[in-house]
C-alpha cells in the first residue's frame, strides 16, 4: 500500500532515451470505481510550465524514485485530482464529524484506491496519530464529503 502524497513529485522518465520529461504534478482517480486513471505531468520548460494528462495504460511503472512511461500520448484523463480531494470532510452515518482526508492510500501497483487517510486536526494527529478507513468502510462518497460505517477508523 502506498500513498498518494510520496507520488507527487516523482521524475518521469522515458525508459528508451533515459530522458526526464517532466515530474508528476497530481493523481487522477475515477470515484465511482475507486481506479487511478492518470496523472498529470509537468514538463520541465524554461519559460512557462506545460502540463500534460498521461492515461493510467500509458504509464508503465510507479517506482520508489522516478515514474517510467510506456508511451507518451496526450489524452482525456478524467476524474478528481488527489490535490482536490485532499481536505474533504469525513462524517459517520451518525453524522459527527470525525476529521479530514489527509491523504489516500493506493495499492501497491496504483491501480486501485485502498482507502483514505484520517486527519483530526495538528494537535491530535501528533498525539495519538493519524487514522485510515477502507473503502469496505465507506457508505457515500462526494467531491467534497466522505460518510464511513459507524465512525470505524483503523
Amino acid at each position: 500500500m502506498r500513498r498518494m502524497r510520496d507520488l507527487i513529485m516523482l521524475p518521469i522518465i522515458d525508459p528508451n532515451t533515459g530522458e526526464r520529461l517532466g515530474w508528476v504534478k497530481d493523481i487522477v482517480f475515477e470515484s465511482a470505481t475507486n481506479t487511478v486513471t492518470g496523472i498529470i505531468m509537468e514538463k520541465d520548460t524554461f519559460l512557462k510550465p506545460q502540463q500534460l494528462k498521461i492515461a493510467r495504460a500509458d504509464i508503465a511503472s510507479f517506482g520508489k524514485e522516478s515514474l517510467t512511461i510506456a508511451q507518451l500520448t496526450p489524452q482525456e484523463v478524467v476524474g478528481t485530482c488527489w490535490s482536490q480531494k485532499v481536505g474533504s470532510k469525513v462524517y459517520n452515518d451518525n453524522g459527527d464529524i470525525k476529521g479530514t482526508i489527509g491523504d489516500i492510500y493506493v495499492d501497491n501497483l496504483v491501480q486501485n484506491i485502498v482507502g483514505y487517510e484520517i486527519s483530526d486536526g495538528l494537535f491530535a494527529d501528533l498525539y495519538k496519530g493519524r487514522n485510515a478507513v477502507f473503502q469496505n468502510n465507506i457508505l457515500a462518497e462526494s467531491q467534497d464529503v466522505v460518510i464511513i460505517e459507524g465512525g470505524v477508523l483503523s
